[in-house]
């Protein structure tokens, strides 16, 4: 296994040394007086002086494929000291909460992310109590995606969700909020594309199970291309527990009938409550384009962008991260992009309704700086994403060259963050940490 400290590399203008990466994920530089920022590249992270002030892109064409002026920025120190604060706008029930990685945006044109939390409330009577699934992989069809999708889009704020690959078997998913459907499905994809071991589906039902609270009521579904093999294993490792368990054939015709099946087994969070979800970004000097999205349906438009996220339940609770652009502007000047969410309210007979928040931001030039306002739990977040190929491409370009190995660096940035709540006494942040720590830590 590559250590994390090959894939450092130290470049730039300055006569420094080449740094090493600590225990507690610290990059040091061996000599002292080293200005600038460190940036994730293809062979790992560069240091970049801050008099290295990376030229503006010019564009003639408003549909010319994105390009970065510089690459992803962290601080050299490889720890960051600032965490966001959201922007919290909310309309007949429905909350979105903005947490932006940047309040300092590049004046030679970059990009930023956005943490968007979108949660409906869990009135009474309109959702159900919160349960722990454990979904088990067995095998490699084709609809393993699919069907892990349906049971996930069932689930709301009060569930968690744990995965585990019977080939092994294996942990692919650590119990965690069902919000984080984004990484779970990408975590699921990750794991399906890597080669299967035998299986021991009895094993992987037990150890589904240990991931489970006691305390709540618990489910585990199958996803099988094996039928009554798999049964027979998932029978013998629940015993006498009446835990329910379904087993659910993986591939095949009729994905829409074992999707229903799905459906059925693991109950929906709470009754239809907002529809057709669109979050529209847009940025003040324009253009701000949405690039791309951990998940929901990302739409380029002439001077901005939208993310769909179709129907939201009452109960539901949703995490994404939108990968936003930034034009070039003059230091000093302010930057804003705004949101407006559009929806459907269907408990009022499927009323319009729309609300509106602003993300403030100043344009600067000195990169020491930019890297140092960066906010690592919006950043950790995004990282961990960016390991399981979801927003890869802020980290390492669009031409389709995937970095050497982005699990050190990503494993620094969670490392980062939970020495960062330590230091604010910030429980939320540790939490987030461990949870991002964990999920990278069974890597395949």
């Amino acid at each position: 296994m590559r250590s994390a400290v090959a894939c450092v590399l130290l470049v730039g203008a300055c006569a420094c040394g080449r740094p090493f990466l600590a225990k507690d994920g610290t990059l040091v530089f061996t000599e002292p007086g080293a200005r600038g920022a460190a940036i994730v590249t293809a062979n790992g992270l560069e240091f970049h002086d801050v008099r290295d002030v990376p030229r503006r892109i010019v564009v003639s064409d408003p549909y010319e494929e994105w390009r970065a002026p510089i690459g992803f920025i962290v601080p050299t120190s490889g720890k960051f000291t600032k965490t966001s604060a959201p922007t919290l706008v909310a309309a007949a029930g429905l909350s979105v909460s903005l947490r932006p990685s940047d309040t300092r945006v590049p004046a030679w044109g970059g990009e930023m992310f956005v943490r968007v939390d979108v949660v409906a409330p869990a009135a009474e009577g309109a959702a159900r109590w919160g349960e722990d699934v454990a979904i088990v992989l067995d095998g490699r069809g084709g609809d393993l995606h699919a069907l892990a999708e349906v049971a996930l889009s069932q689930l709301g704020g009060r569930d968690r969700v744990a995965v585990v690959d019977a080939a092994g078997p294996r942990m692919v998913v650590p119990a965690m909020p069902a919000s984080n459907r984004s990484l779970v499905l990408a975590a699921i994809d990750r794991a399906v594309a890597s080669p299967g071991a035998s299986p021991d589906r009895e094993a992987a039902v037990t150890a589904a199970l240990s991931l489970l609270s006691r305390g709540t009521l618990r489910r585990v579904l199958v996803l099988s291309d094996s039928g009554d093999a798999a049964r027979e294993a998932a029978a013998r490792a629940l015993g006498d527990g009446l835990v329910p368990l379904a087993v659910v054939g993986a591939s095949g015709d009729g994905l829409e009938d074992r999707a229903d099946a799905v459906r059925t087994f693991v109950p929906a969070a709470g009754v239809p409550a907002f529809g057709d979800v669109v979050l529209a970004f847009e940025g003040t000097p324009a253009p701000s384009h949405v690039l791309e999205a951990s998940g929901g349906d990302a739409r380029w438009e002439l001077e901005g962008g939208e993310l769909g996220l179709g129907g939201v339940r009452a109960g539901d609770e949703r995490t994404e991260v939108v990968r936003v652009t930034i034009p070039a502007w003059t230091p000093g000047e302010a930057f804003t992009l705004r949101m407006v969410a559009r929806f459907d309210d269907l408990r009022a007979g499927a009323l319009p309704r729309t609300m509106t928040a602003e993300l403030p931001c100043v344009y600067d030039e000195d990169l020491q700086r930019l890297a140092a306002s960066r906010h690592g739990d919006v950043i950790a977040y995004a990282s961990a994403l960016a390991t399981l190929a979801r927003l890869d491409a802020a980290f390492v370009g669009n031409d389709g060259v995937r970095v050497r190995d982005l699990g050190p660096i990503a494993r620094m940035h969670a490392r980062s963050l939970a020495m960062l709540a330590r230091d604010m006494n910030d429980p939320a942040a540790a939490e987030q940490a461990a949870l991002l720590e964990a999920l990278l830590s069974v890597g395949p």
